[in-house]
């Protein structure tokens, strides 16, 4: 019956949202050509398909109308803004590889546009209403927890203090319960299976000691199977992770669960390509709408003032600690200490366009083609020499970390002014702090905020840029 309701939750969600999407794409045809009539042109009509079709394959791969009445507000918009965002991105692809670039992008604007509020008013709004409808005693499960011990305690208090996740605590079963959990205890383990019979519970969780109950566990699991009854284990290392870290994940080594303290979203293919298709779409960008023109201006001022190539080519430890070509324009007089000796304020050895070059981080535009090679991304903690890599890897707890992700043109260190300079160890201490933080908390909104605060920094200037 509770699969039955979810799945039924399931497909008003995705019929809703096909409406608003048909519906915002009326909108956008009413805003921007002034009449509905538009949709009667071939183009438009096989553009409607194509948002269609696009959304559908998109929700369907991201498992995105899977229910779990545990999230909050937060995750909701997070997860839509995700699908819509990979939503766009296809939809001019698809135009692309259509030819269909005589279509106005106003229009594409004001539909997402459109369809982006109307969403988010509705789901948010449902999700509202099934929240106080779970809290008033509607859509529960009905549950029961084996174990009357500490673990199981802390468990019962989060499902009774968040009542909107809709869940009905039954009671413990224990044959020998902890003292102050003896009133909620309303049996022993032989009274488990008649009284889910008797009482239709939806989901089981155990607390028990696995080694300790390794047959009564085995046996509950087999009958929750028969019986279509969910069977879930709290482990009883929870309170102690909940203590110790902030955060965990859950990996599964075939059908071994593994707990890791150091969540990385960027292990995540679906992250993975979010972000890797933001470094191509942004690099070509930029390559063709900026860098067509910069990249001459800058290549013929480093020529005409000082002797040598016109970039410069350093190893650089990347993804893994795997070392690569890191692309620069140069701005030092060329010189023997390049690769092993870091710039100074006032280094004699930079040129008089490599200073206005290095303060502006201009210098650094040229790796964008080693993020369109996939040595780097966009936004990622910068690469160090291998000299570098080496040194502080000996002195700096947690530098190493750093390398799991691909090294980045900008970073959360640079976007919060630690540039410079990296001779200091505190100082280095602190940008693998905002590395590793970059690493636990990625998301694909927060490397756009980078990007704008790196785009602020180079307006306004840093007194630790030279």
């Amino acid at each position: 019956m509770v699969r039955r309701y979810s799945q039924f939750l399931e497909i008003t969600y995705f019929l809703v949202d096909l409406i608003t999407l048909n519906l915002s794409f009326l909108l956008g045809l009413l805003i921007t050509y002034g009449r509905f009539s538009k949709i009667t042109d071939r183009k438009f009509a096989m553009l409607l398909i194509a948002l269609n079709l696009i959304w559908f394959m998109v929700t369907t791969i991201a498992s995105y109308y899977k229910i779990d009445r545990r999230s909050g507000y937060e995750a909701i918009v997070i997860r839509f803004v995700k699908v819509l965002s990979i939503q766009v991105l296809l939809t001019f692809t698809y135009i692309v590889v259509m030819k269909g670039y005589t279509l106005s992008r106003e229009l594409l604007v004001w539909t997402y546009g459109c369809f982006f509020v109307i969403n988010l008013i509705w789901r948010t709004g449902f999700e509202t209403y099934m929240k106080r409808y779970r809290a008033r005693g509607g859509n529960y499960r009905r549950v029961i927890v084996i174990g009357a011990n500490r673990t199981a305690q802390q468990f019962v208090n989060e499902i009774t203090e968040h009542n909107e996740f809709g869940y009905k605590f039954m009671g413990y079963f224990d044959d020998k319960p902890q003292a102050a959990l003896q009133k909620d205890t309303i049996g022993g383990f032989d009274d488990i299976k008649w009284y889910c019979f008797e009482n239709h519970i939806d989901e089981i969780y155990c607390a028990l000691t696995p080694a300790k109950h390794e047959e009564l566990i085995n046996n509950l699991m087999s009958f929750s199977d028969d019986n279509l009854i969910r069977f879930r284990i709290v482990p009883e290392f929870t309170e102690y992770l909940s203590r110790r870290f902030k955060r965990v994940m859950i990996e599964y080594y075939g059908n071994l669960p593994i707990v890791t303290t150091r969540p990385e979203p960027l292990d995540n293919l679906y992250n993975r390509t979010i972000k890797r298709i933001f470094d191509i779409v942004f690099s070509s960008l930029f390559l063709l709408l900026i860098g067509s023109w910069l990249f001459p201006i800058i290549a013929l001022a480093v020529k005409l003032t000082s002797k040598g190539p016109v970039f410069f080519l350093q190893k650089r430890s990347g993804e893994n600690n795997s070392e690569f070509l890191c692309y620069k324009f140069r701005t030092m007089y060329v010189n023997m200490e390049a690769d092993t000796k870091q710039a100074t304020k006032d280094d004699p050895r930079i040129t008089r366009v490599g200073r206005f070059l290095r303060k502006t981080n201009l210098d650094e535009v040229p790796q964008f083609i080693n993020v369109l090679k996939g040595d780097m991304s966009v936004v990622g903690p910068r690469p160090h020499m291998l000299k570098h890599t080496e040194e502080y890897s000996k002195i700096v707890n947690s530098f190493m970390v750093r390398h799991f992700v691909k090294p980045g043109i900008t970073g959360a260190a640079q976007a919060n002014g630690y540039r410079g300079d990296t001779t200091d160890p505190k100082l280095m201490e602190k940008r693998v702090q905002y590395d590793v933080w970059y690493l636990e908390n990625w998301s694909f909104w927060l490397d756009i905020k980078i990007v704008f605060l790196t785009v602020w920094s180079m307006v306004k200037g840093n007194e630790n840029a030279f």
